[in-house]
């Protein structure tokens, strides 16, 4: 058989192993993660305990700044004094008197000390994840479909691409048996290599597309809880 043909089938193939072997592996982790976490074996379900375990609340209790009273009565009385000395009249225009009391309130208001601010966390936490046994399993599976989820970024859309090669190659094998007539003892097992190949696209497309959604969904929560918990799995 011709490279192009037979390199395409051992391609085709290979996708659907890789495929197959994701998919296994994604049923065992999701099934261990849900028994662990004492839940139903679904992508949801597990997603929103995981999103639920643990509940932070943050407030800020402030105490309100501290004035000095009786700043803008002295300033107002120091400033109209002086406004009255140099008038010569005995007191402030009414006009002056309004300003001059704005100005002091400006500056009462530059010379307050500001009250203090607390950040208040508490954080209330699932009782399984204080116990030992259990979070070790839980955190093992959930690596796994963070493993996972990376793994299925490689294989994502590649069925597609493999697939319209391998119609191409069922169109050329047509062609090629009108150039080079030696083919012809060999033009069946050609197609019916590729209709194998392309059917190994079909099955592997159907398994990375059932994966697709339930490893995005966990693998958000698992991102939303649990930041660090991806350097676990990321090489390099």
């Amino acid at each position: 058989m011709p490279a192009k043909y037979a390199s395409w089938v051992v391609e085709a193939e290979g996708y659907l192993q890789a495929v197959n072997q994701a998919y296994e592996m994604h049923g065992r982790a999701t099934a261990d993660l849900a028994a662990a976490l004492g839940v139903e074996a679904n992508a949801g379900a597990i997603a929103n305990f995981i999103r639920s375990a643990i509940q932070v609340k943050t407030t800020m209790e402030c105490q309100p700044p501290s004035f000095n009273a009786g700043l803008v009565s002295e300033c107002s009385a120091s400033a109209n004094a002086r406004a009255a000395g140099n008038a010569g009249n005995g007191g402030a225009s009414g006009q002056a008197s309004a300003g001059i009391q704005a100005n002091c309130q400006a500056k009462a208001s530059l010379s307050f000390s500001p009250g203090r601010c607390t950040m208040k966390t508490t954080v209330s936490q699932h009782p399984i994840l204080s116990d030992a046994t259990r979070w070790a399993k839980i955190e093992a599976n959930m690596k796994i479909i963070l493993q996972l989820n990376a793994a299925n970024a490689h294989l994502n859309g590649r069925g597609g691409d493999i697939n319209v090669r391998g119609m191409r190659l069922y169109v050329e094998s047509v062609t090629d048996l009108a150039s080079d007539p030696s083919l012809v003892l060999q033009i069946n097992n050609i197609q019916a290599e590729l209709q194998k190949g392309a059917n190994a696209c079909g099955k592997a497309n159907d398994k990375q597309g059932a994966m697709n959604g339930d490893l995005n969904t966990m693998s958000g929560a698992i991102d939303a809880q649990f930041p660090d918990l991806r350097a676990a799995v990321r090489a390099g």
